[in-house]
Formats: C-alpha cells, sequence, structure tokens
C-alpha cells in the first residue's frame, strides 16, 4: 500500500475512527483502524464489535493495499504533523511509515485479515432521509437518562418506538436507568417506512457517536436491517448492532393525574441547585425540597461536610409539602432544556415529578423522589 492524502481530509475521519476503536481490550486488532486503499480513495474502518464506523476519502493511490495501525497513536501523529499533505507506505511485516515534510514515522501494524468483519448490509435496503439537528435534539434529551450499569442490560440504549396509531405519526425516544426517566417524541411521516414493527433499544456508545456525526449534515439517512441500525452522512456511516432484549413498560412510572404544579426559573433554579449540591457526596447525595404557595426552600445536608440551603421564588399550586431528590437528576434534565419557565408535577411526597417546559415541545423528563 503506498498512497499520499491531505491532511485535514485523514484528521477528519480519524477523529471519528478512533473514538469508536477500543482503547483496552483483550483483542489488540480492536484498538486499530483499518485503512484500505483502493479505487482512489483511502476508507478507514473502526469498530468495537457493538458499533463500527466506516469513511472515505479522496487518496493518490499509487499501490491498493490494506493494513491496521494504533487508533489513538495515529490520531495523535496526523493531529500534528505540520505540511498539508501525508504519504502513507505499507512496508514488510505490516509496519507503517508516515511522512509529512521532514517528519517521518514508523508504526508496527497487525494485518488486515485479523480486523473483525463489519456487518455487511444490503445495497437495496430502504434508507429513510431525516432531519439532522431533529434526530440529534432527540439523542440529547435522552442519553443522559441511560444506564450505565452493566447488569442492567437492557437499559443500556435508547429506546426507539413508531407512533404509527397517533395523529400525527412520529418517532418516541425513551431512555431510564431506573430512577429517573427522559422522553420525546415529534411528528414524523418517515417512521412508517422503518425497517422495525415493535420497539428497538439502539446501545449508548452508538447514540454518543452519532450525535457527533449529526454536527456534520442537514440531513442524515436512516436504515434498519436485521439485528442492525444503520446511519450514514456523506461518505461517514455508522453501523450499530441492537440490544437484544425487552425494554420496560415505562408507561407505569410516569405519574398521572399531577395536580400539585411548581414552576420556576430554569436558569435560577440550576444555578441553585449546583450550589446546593456543592457539599453532597456519592454517600449523600440528596437535597430536600420544602415546597410553599411563593418560594421553595433546598436543603442540603451532609454529616461529613455540613449543611447548606437557599430559597427561591416559585409559583406553586397545591398543598405545602417536603420531598427528597437527587440534584444531579434535576440539572441534566435541566441542561438539555430551552424553556425559561419549567413546569414539576407531582401527585404526593413519594410520588415521582415529572419536568417540562413549553419551549420544549414534546419533551419531558420524570426523576423518582428520594428517601432521606
Amino acid at each position: 500500500m503506498e498512497l499520499t492524502i491531505q491532511r485535514d481530509d485523514l484528521l477528519r475521519g480519524l477523529q471519528k475512527s478512533q473514538s469508536v476503536a477500543e482503547r483496552r481490550s483483550s483483542m489488540p486488532v480492536l484498538s486499530n483502524v483499518l485503512l484500505e486503499a483502493k479505487d482512489q480513495q483511502l476508507h478507514l474502518t473502526a469498530t468495537n464489535l457493538e458499533v463500527s464506523f466506516t469513511g472515505s476519502h479522496q487518496a493518490e493511490i499509487v499501490k491498493e493495499g490494506a493494513v491496521t495501525i494504533q487508533a489513538r497513536k495515529f490520531y495523535e501523529i496526523v493531529k500534528e504533523l505540520p505540511f498539508p499533505e501525508i504519504r502513507i507506505i505499507e512496508k514488510e511485516n505490516q509496519w507503517v511509515n508516515i511522512s509529512s515534510g521532514t517528519a517521518e514515522y514508523n508504526l508496527v501494524g497487525l494485518p488486515a485479515d485479523d480486523f473483525p468483519q463489519i456487518v455487511q448490509y444490503e445495497k437495496d435496503v430502504a434508507w429513510v432521509e431525516m432531519d439532522a439537528h431533529l434526530l440529534k435534539e432527540m439523542i440529547d434529551k435522552t442519553i443522559f437518562a441511560v444506564s450505565t450499569e452493566e447488569t442492567r442490560y437492557n437499559l443500556s440504549g435508547i429506546y426507539f418506538e413508531k407512533m404509527e396509531s397517533e395523529d400525527p405519526i412520529g418517532l418516541r425516544l425513551v431512555a431510564t436507568d431506573g430512577h429517573r426517566l427522559s422522553l420525546i417524541e415529534k411528528p414524523l411521516p418517515e417512521v412508517a417506512k422503518f425497517g422495525f414493527e415493535k420497539g428497538i433499544i439502539i446501545p449508548r456508545k452508538g447514540m454518543q457517536e452519532l450525535s457527533r456525526l449529526l454536527e456534520e449534515g442537514e440531513m442524515v439517512e436512516v436504515a434498519f436491517h436485521e439485528n442492525t441500525a444503520i446511519f450514514r452522512i456523506g461518505e461517514s456511516t455508522l453501523i450499530m448492532r441492537l440490544i437484544d432484549g425487552d425494554f420496560p413498560d415505562y408507561n407505569t412510572v410516569i405519574p398521572k393525574d399531577c395536580k400539585r404544579i411548581l414552576e420556576v426559573d430554569r436558569s435560577k433554579f440550576m444555578e441553585m441547585l449546583k450550589r446546593m449540591s456543592i457539599i453532597s457526596t456519592d454517600r449523600y447525595r440528596g437535597i430536600r425540597c420544602k415546597i410553599r404557595q411563593e418560594n421553595m426552600e433546598i436543603i442540603s445536608n451532609n454529616p461529613e461536610i455540613g449543611d447548606a440551603r437557599e430559597e427561591i421564588p416559585v409559583t406553586y399550586q397545591g398543598e405545602e409539602m417536603s420531598i427528597a431528590f437527587n440534584p444531579r437528576y434535576f440539572m441534566e434534565s435541566l441542561a438539555v432544556m430551552q424553556s425559561k419557565v419549567i413546569s414539576a408535577r407531582m401527585i404526593d411526597d413519594s410520588s415521582a415529578c415529572i419536568i417540562s417546559g413549553e419551549e420544549d415541545e414534546g419533551f419531558f423528563s420524570v426523576v423518582m423522589p428520594m428517601r432521606l
């Protein structure tokens, strides 16, 4: 393999591929990026067996070939090279020479045959075009609630669900870790063409990579083939293996008939929560909210450090009450919202709280209370 490629083109591809490649793995080749030079293009591929990225970039190919090299180090080298053109030559025993101007590196590679086969999909798979900014908003407003516990495998992704029976037809995304839930739905007639019937779960890692990729274009092509989801923007493609499991019935944790309604300035409430959570630790992380007609007092108490309290003006309908929450769950929900004023609806002091706002159409989150 021998080729010349523009540094900026290669750098863009490596930024995406190195974030997909495994940093630490029992399979060393998963830390590598596959370089394939053919048809006057350099094809980059990275995978962690759950999520795969492929990208293609124009290059001047002198000799076709394929090899894998360490993704992170390759990215760091290309990032620092001083000249706009980079020359890549595969030598004996999978050694790879990388040069730009007077700078030159020789990296140890691994055979391309050792690289895992990426899931192949039919060329005639049914593609659906979506607004990239809309899909990014939906991912960003749910991904923070995905469970990070390995034992809760069916909660470790975002649940995609078609709403074909509703008017208008739309797409709903849901995520939960058992302590809080985030849900967003948007009108999208195209969902009728999606290649799945019941809901599917797409892994958190894949959604993180997709959120970054969606920043690069106005539209994204989406397809579902067997047990994979495929997202394509330009020459970049993400392929994700779906999580094999049943998502829980999330409707059972959404409180109904909430008659206690609190409204508060979102920015001021967030700032207050940050101040009150300064003295919290993993062991003492709850805050108590004393809600009255015109104000809410928040008390944070940590026997190992001390305590703090602060009041904020609110508009409240309902009986005075005291309820405890994990402030981080509130802050992460508020951080993805745009509404100036948010609404918190509750049944009583032992029920979950629904957070929503008028300018965040189709979105709400649910936070379970704590016992202090």
